[in-house]
């Protein structure tokens, strides 16, 4: 159900939008960032129906046929911005979309609301289209544009959006979700909530699929192999690395994906030795079935070389989400992980 109250954590920001459409005082463009998979398509569909909701006070009401509309994927003056292309949304699509479309009123209301998903993946030209737009917009229409990351955005665009960004969700929040609604004991919570960064759909996801456990050895054996290799080594296993994922995805958006989730375990692995390291302790450490890798991993890096690592994989995540060649950056993160090995 497209409702505020089915969003998990962003309080915050469901306050703002719900005041901004009973309000009825709407910008014409707004800029959801965030991960895949944290809720910003569910916010920008309760933001339109609040914002096309017919109903009196509290919005959105739920009840009027605005909303129902909505809900049934019916209402005329919704538009879900689509593209052909998987990894491309081209300046026809915005053109057709958005441009030839938004001349037309409203049917019903006072608002039309258009939703672009995956706006990042818009063209440089598809951007400039989407700009005549955004200058003289008629006064009916709001463009809400769903990103993972703004940087591929024009300056102009950003320049003429509200930029509406979603944070990562405090574990207890997701903790208690995960036990209350999805009944999950409390020692698997604090392992999905390790994982899961913030973001309560990665959560449900861990619960619902069977590739964690899997991802979770393939990222194990990797680090595990990265102990006592040489540079040479470490090059071979980077190639292979990439051969692997271009081989166990379907695309190149799931290859990336699948390189993320590696990360995230990198991620969590090196932070249990840092912790290894400052307390000398076991307990609470979620990769504790490899404690002797750990206490390894920790005693061969310096805490200078542990903040290497997360900036590495920081900016691997940067990387990926710039659609940077996977065999690349799985090289320079690799390599990273030994030069922080170095003494120092």
């Amino acid at each position: 159900m497209a409702d505020f109250d089915a969003i998990i954590g962003q309080e915050q920001l469901k306050e703002r939008m719900k005041a901004t459409a009973e309000s009825g005082q709407c910008s014409h463009a707004y800029l959801l960032v965030g991960e895949r998979r944290s809720g910003r398509t569910m916010l920008a569909k309760a933001f339109a129906k609040a914002i096309l909701c017919e109903g009196e006070g509290r919005k959105p009401c739920n009840c009027c046929l605005s909303c129902l509309q909505v809900e049934e994927g019916s209402h005329p003056d919704l538009v879900y911005v689509t593209h052909e292309k998987p990894n491309s949304i081209g300046v026809d699509d915005i053109r057709q979309g958005v441009n030839e479309d938004i001349i037309l009123k409203p049917y019903r209301g006072t608002k039309k609301v258009y939703i672009v998903e995956e706006a990042e993946k818009m063209t440089a030209q598809a951007q400039n289209a989407l700009l005549k737009t955004m200058e003289e917009p008629p006064s009916y229409a709001v463009i809400l544009l769903i990103a993972t990351t703004a940087d591929a955005m024009l300056q102009t665009i950003l320049s003429r959006s509200v930029l509406l960004p979603i944070h990562p969700v405090p574990d207890e929040i997701i903790r208690r979700y995960l036990m209350t609604e999805k009944h999950i004991p409390d020692y698997r919570a604090d392992v999905i909530c390790a994982f899961a960064r913030g973001n309560v759909g990665r959560a449900i996801d861990i619960i619902s699929g069977e590739s964690f456990e899997q991802n979770k050895t393939e990222a194990v054996a990797i680090l595990k192999s990265l102990s006592d290799a040489d540079y040479g080594k470490i090059y071979q296993d980077s190639v292979k690395l990439g051969k692997v994922i271009k081989e166990k995805k379907e695309n190149n958006e799931e290859n990336r994906s699948y390189l993320s989730d590696l990360l995230d375990f990198f991620l969590v692995w090196f932070r249990d030795a840092l912790v290894y390291k400052s307390t000398g302790r076991s307990e609470g450490l979620i990769f504790r079935e490899e404690i002797q890798y750990i206490k390894k991993v920790s005693g061969d890096i310096s805490y200078e070389g542990f903040e290497d690592i997360f900036r590495a994989i920081e900016k691997a995540k940067k990387m990926i989400r710039s659609n940077v060649n996977i065999e690349t950056v799985s090289d320079l993160l690799l390599m990273s992980f030994k030069d922080c090995r170095k003494e120092r």
